[in-house]
């Protein structure tokens, strides 16, 4: 543990380094990373990788993306329980058994683009998510998604950069196993500051971390 912990730090270390005004797009789900969101991302994963057996970068950045739009005010634990549910949802039969299907589940329309085009074929066809009717807010709340860890003059906006990193970190941790669910098993949570959904009368609260309750 102690040497994850110091490795951790020396990631850390390396990712501050990362300047840049360009903006990459994610082709997976449309997010857009600036220039040093995405070397963030590459480097970290890289590294990981001369270490572990990684699952497919898909699926890793599906994973930070959640844990970054849905967490990135919280505390390491608040993140990493949020990574365990989304982990929790693919095993559970449910649910999708993938990440990215979990992330994205609920209804989606075809763009009016492709839709016109009977020809197209089914990997060209673009669909986006029905507003508000997904399982994670962020996801279908009709707001662009951009990972904004710099500046347009390449100045590093530090807390954003901090929360992507740690995003990436623990969904790299909690999908390698190097930690354990702190959720115990919750499948589902909600900001009890914000909202008290209806569905919460039939769920079983298992732990209260942060700005959300967890249940199962």
């Amino acid at each position: 543990m102690k040497k994850l912990v110091i490795y951790f730090f020396l990631i850390y270390l390396l990712a501050w380094k990362f300047v840049g005004v360009a903006q990459a797009k994610d082709k997976y789900d449309e997010v857009i990373f600036t220039e040093q969101a995405q070397l963030i991302f590459d480097t970290t994963i890289h590294d990981w990788k001369d270490l572990y057996d990684l699952p497919s970068i898909n699926e890793i950045r599906c994973m930070a993306q959640n844990i970054y739009f849905e967490a990135r005010a919280e505390s390491m634990l608040g993140k990493t329980a949020v990574g365990f549910v989304t982990i929790n949802r693919v095993n559970d039969k449910r649910f999708p058994n993938t990440v990215c299907e979990v992330v994205h589940q609920g209804p989606h329309r075809e763009s009016w683009k492709t839709k016109q085009d009977e020809t197209l074929a089914d990997e060209d066809r673009i669909y986006y998510p029905r507003k508000h009717r997904c399982q994670f807010s962020w996801y279908c709340d009709g707001k662009k998604d951009i990972i904004w860890a710099n500046y347009s003059d390449g100045r590093t906006i530090e807390e954003n950069a901090r929360a992507w990193f740690d995003s990436i970190v623990i969904a790299l941790a909690v999908m390698t196993n190097h930690v354990n669910d702190n959720t115990d098993g919750s499948l589902y949570y909600y900001n009890h500051h914000l909202v008290y959904p209806t569905w919460a009368d039939t769920q079983e609260l298992k732990v209260i971390i942060g700005n959300h309750t967890f249940m199962r």
